[in-house]
């Protein structure tokens, strides 16, 4: 990416020095088309001062820094990161611009290039390997500065000859995709159009993991990402990076540089959490298990990674207890089982490959409590009705018959009754409520209500009731 001038930019895009000359370049970057902006990259990063000076007087927004690789799979030492510290990261970051890390490390295989490299190994599936090593190895130099996966990791891959090796090729950079995403990383990858690009515009119909991103070198001198040949129109849309000018001195605030420069589209860097959508529950049920499902989507662009969830119960009348252990799960959904008149809760969130996740989406449900479970005082009887709940209802005939349901917790209380039936509802000595008629009958509580659960009889006629809720 960062060799010399226009000879090495010709090398770079893969054509005849003679065949290419970088056009003119102007005093300052032209202005970037909607919905991009600018970056400019240089071999070793800047002074922390010098990079601020910049972000205060220049129209970049962005700044892509090469990250640490391992000397076993890189022999170019041309770039010197003295200053490219956690420290720095967060400091620019802060400034206000985005830090884009580029790995450049092993290069095409040997046959496929005249220049000195570590290589890739012909043998597919040994590329397959390296390229899995690779992402690991950039995975942990970008931990170790602090950078987030808010941005793609750059493979720098330079230009090679054009259709050599391509099933080696192809098995590196799937392998360099997927391990990123299996790192919660996403993936972009640099180069030259005749090449590099060539190979990545091809993954998809081979079958291979494409990148998020794809970053291509043009020299065209145009700060623009809707035309990047090979890649066909509409695809990697708003994921494309252009690096339209290469080797250019520009200077800010009495600070020259030597960079390179490149049209960014705004959705390369994913900070946008994921939405959710979750279904509701009924807020009383009576089978055993109740599936919880959701819905999820990344404007962002890196795409929804997977969700957590976890879970908490409480017996009936109690407290809840703790949440329960956080699970990453990959399908939107989840099987909650619950006892007679037990409460349940799940908690989801959506989590992208950027490491963005959403807000916590909790929803409820309780089973109902058998009637049987109540205890039952002077003039109650069990009857046996196959539609029932539990197969039984709990009769009585008289004033003042009461079932009790031992001592609560409630916000809210339900009486599921059969038939016309009025009943009163009290928790501790404070009367909450009166239901009457054939289904289940909400009273919700102006405020949380302790004390023993009693539900009284008030007038002669036969009194039916099938099962009670409470939810706090």
């Amino acid at each position: 990416m960062r060799i010399s001038t226009t000879v090495a930019t010709a090398c770079l895009l893969g054509l005849g020095s003679a065949t290419l000359a970088q056009p003119a370049v102007a005093a300052g970057p032209p202005t970037p088309a909607p919905g991009s902006h600018l970056m400019m990259d240089t071999a070793s990063a800047p002074a922390l001062a010098t990079v601020q000076t910049w972000q205060s007087t220049s129209p970049y927004a962005a700044i892509g820094v090469y990250i640490d690789v391992d000397p076993g799979v890189d022999n170019r030492y041309d770039k010197v990161q003295a200053n490219l510290t956690p420290a720095w990261v967060s400091a620019v970051q802060h400034g206000g611009w985005h830090v884009l890390p580029i790995y450049v490390g092993r290069q095409a295989p040997d046959k496929c290039t005249s220049r000195s490299f570590h290589y890739i190994s012909a043998n597919a599936t040994k590329a397959a390997a390296q390229g899995r090593a690779a992402a690991d190895d950039a995975d942990s130099s970008a931990r170790a500065l602090g950078l987030s996966a808010g941005a793609p990791i750059v493979l720098d891959m330079e230009a090679y000859t054009a259709g050599c090796a391509t099933k080696a090729m192809h098995a590196f950079y799937g392998a360099w995709t997927r391990q990123l995403h299996a790192h919660g990383r996403m993936s972009a990858i640099y180069g030259s159009r005749n090449s590099t690009i060539t190979d990545v515009a091809s993954l998809g119909s081979h079958g291979f993991a494409t990148p998020d991103s794809v970053w291509v070198a043009t020299a065209s001198g145009q700060a623009q990402t809707a035309s990047l040949p090979p890649l066909a129109d509409g695809t990697y849309s708003g994921y494309r990076l252009n690096q339209f000018n290469l080797g250019v001195r520009r200077s800010y605030g009495g600070i020259s540089l030597n960079i390179d420069e490149s049209a960014v589209d705004d959705y390369v860097w994913d900070t946008t959490a994921p939405a959710l959508t979750v279904s509701t529950l009924a807020p009383a049920v009576p089978q055993r298990e109740v599936r919880v499902a959701w819905s999820a989507s990344d404007t962002g662009g890196s795409g929804v990674a997977g969700y957590q969830v976890r879970s908490r119960h409480a017996a009936f009348g109690r407290r809840f207890g703790a949440w329960s252990k956080t699970a990453t799960i990959h399908v939107a959904h989840r099987r909650i089982s619950l006892s007679g008149g037990q409460q349940g809760c799940v908690q989801v969130r959506a989590v992208d490959h950027a490491g963005n996740t959403s807000h916590w989406h909790k929803v409820c449900t309780a089973r109902y409590l058998d009637d049987r479970a109540l205890h039952a005082g002077k003039g109650w009887r069990h009857v046996r009705v196959k539609a029932a709940y539990g197969h039984s209802l709990s009769v009585a005939r008289g004033k003042h018959r009461d079932l009790t349901g031992g001592r609560v917790t409630a916000g809210s209380v339900a009486v599921l009754l059969r038939g016309d039936s009025t009943v009163r509802v009290r928790i501790g000595s404070h009367v909450v409520g009166t239901v009457s008629g054939p289904g289940l009958h909400w009273i919700q509580l102006s405020r949380q209500r302790h004390g023993e659960l009693r539900l009284s009889t008030l007038t002669r006629k036969r009194v039916a009731i099938d099962a009670v809720v409470v939810r706090h």
